[in-house]
């Protein structure tokens, strides 16, 4: 088999993993304070062989004649690095809800899940059977004091997240921040996690509103129809130095 063949395996897998990503961006095109994810790779290079040992004398004659010459191999294989979110906002949906909030610029509400305390910019809360307000699973949302417990009566959620029942304070949503260098990983369920928070200065909650993913639907698609063109041009690319392989061997039983 021409070994040639490898590199160019690596590219069409590195196009498959892309399109994965893709794909998954795509399904939370309608998914609330959803993040889309761009798959990065990395250049791997085959060790190189030197043509003359460091210590003459280790090495036979033979050894040195067949060893590969110093410098740089002429095979490259591409191979998965991470995955990059990206963080810009979405669009800031109107919904009336007013237990739905959208948090304008930098944060997340924090939440606390039976993992352990995790972020997300899904605002579609609502209220538990113990008047707790919760996210869309059902952990509870944490205000500045601990969980938020919205008693009977006409709620008010201020552009800070303060929370006024009938015009009686009740809490404060607490919206925390990161640094650009420490981003929060996405976990599981629309749920982001870091312990590099810090309460957010000055945050702005829009009450009745929802935050929309901020994947571009089209500039998706023209990424996986590029990748699919990728992969395509690699599985021909296979097919072709198979084929020349066959060939070869071929020719050479004709000639013996």
């Amino acid at each position: 088999m021409n070994r040639g063949i490898y590199p160019i395996l690596s590219g069409a897998l590195a196009h498959e993993r892309r399109m994965q990503v893709f794909a998954n961006n795509m399904a939370n095109v309608n998914t609330a304070g959803f993040k889309q994810d761009e798959q990065t790779f990395k250049a791997v290079f085959p060790k190189v062989q030197l043509a003359i040992p460091a210590i003459p004398g280790t090495v036979s004659l033979a050894n040195q004649i067949v060893a590969k010459p110093f410098g740089p191999t002429e095979r490259v294989y591409a191979a998965p690095n991470t995955v990059k979110t990206t963080y810009d906002a979405g669009r800031i949906r109107l919904t009336g809800n007013p237990l739905d909030l959208a948090i304008q610029g930098r944060g997340f509400l924090e939440v606390k899940t039976p993992q352990g305390t995790r972020f997300t910019r899904n605002g579609m809360l609502s209220l538990d059977n113990q008047r707790r307000l919760v996210t869309n699973l059902g952990y509870p949302v944490m205000g500045t004091k601990g969980e938020l417990k919205i008693p009977v009566g006409k709620m008010d959620i201020s552009n800070q997240g303060e929370i006024r029942v009938d015009g009686n304070p009740i809490g404060t949503i607490k919206v925390m921040d990161f640094p650009d260098t420490n981003m929060p990983q996405k976990y599981a369920e629309g749920m982001f996690v870091s312990d590099k928070g810090f309460p957010a200065k000055a945050p702005q909650i829009q009450a009745g509103h929802i935050e929309d993913s901020n994947v571009n639907s089209i500039g998706e698609m023209v990424k996986m129809i590029e990748g699919m063109r990728g992969y395509e041009s690699a599985q021909k690319l296979i097919q072709t130095l198979d084929r020349m392989a066959e060939t070869a061997i071929q020719e050479l039983g004709r000639v013996a």
